[in-house]
């Protein structure tokens, strides 16, 4: 396993990376920042080239931070909050993103090799395989219904079942959900591209819950740094989320259950089941 300072954070889209991000920034020594990386994904640079300048983006990063104080991220008042989707809502009925990208200010006492947390879940889910043999990576997941309830209920392209980012880097994938006409079946079909990714690259240690996550008060964080250890947050579980259709979800649940896909390596079923009968 490679050990340095610098960790990527892949995970599916609405599964709590930004969640992860805002509690890893309550930690002493600790930076984690909400997709700051512009540009750099979607340049025609193969692959080996895209992960080079991630590495150069933690490095400038890092000097930013601890000679301005300055990083870039997505952020809402100057913070990475714990939801990056807010109360309002499209023409269409759709949650709007309550984030903006820009530079903020780090005001915390960190050692030169303090750690530094960057997630961007679709780019680096695509670039997984390049990015495990240079650099720490984990990924955050949940429960598939709960990700595909999500997913319909925000103004974001998984809605629609597409991540442009991961299609631009990932042809075969654009290809494949490019010819699938049914919108829930676009969304499984990447749902299961996720999960499957998550499966093949990464080991079950570098793998976070979201209901852990949440169960734990975040100290389940203690997998990518021992000072999550401290962590005893009033985390409320979103499993349920009142913003969610549930006649659509009995749906979705129902549609779920009766295709394959790598999402049933993390959870079982039943898990699905119980969110159903909720």
């Amino acid at each position: 396993m490679v050990t340095r300072p610098d960790v990527v954070l892949a995970g599916l889209p609405r599964s709590g990376t930004t969640l992860t991000c805002h509690l890893l920034n309550r930690l002493p020594d600790t930076v984690a920042l909400h997709e700051p990386i512009r540009g750099l994904f979607k340049a025609p640079t193969d692959r080996s080239e895209i992960c080079a300048g991630v590495d150069r983006f933690f490095r400038d990063t890092r000097e930013s931070i601890l000679t301005r104080g300055i990083a870039v991220s997505k952020h809402r008042d100057g913070r990475v909050p714990d939801n990056p989707v807010g109360d309002r809502h499209s023409t269409s009925g759709l949650r709007q993103r309550a984030v903006v990208k820009g530079e903020i200010r780090i005001e915390k006492d960190l050692r030169p090799d303090f750690l530094l947390v960057i997630k961007h879940p679709a780019a680096f889910t695509a670039l997984l395989d390049d990015l495990v043999p240079r650099f720490p990576c984990y990924a955050v997941i949940r429960n598939p219904l709960s990700v595909l309830a999500s997913w319909n209920s925000v103004d974001m392209s998984v809605q629609t079942g597409h991540a442009p980012i991961a299609e631009h880097l990932d042809t075969a994938l654009a290809h494949e959900l490019g010819g699938i006409e049914n919108r829930l079946e676009r969304q499984l079909h990447l749902l299961a591209w996720f999960y499957e990714r998550f499966a093949r690259a990464l080991p079950s240690t570098s793998i976070v819950r979201y209901e852990e996550l949440v169960a734990s008060g975040g100290r389940t964080l203690g997998a990518i740094t021992p000072h999550a250890c401290s962590l005893d947050e009033a985390l409320h579980s979103q499993n349920s989320n009142e913003a969610y259709d549930r006649r659509a979800i009995g749906v979705i649940g129902d549609k779920l259950l009766r295709t394959d896909g790598a999402f049933w390596h993390f959870y079982a079923k039943a898990d699905v089941e119980r969110l159903l009968q909720a």
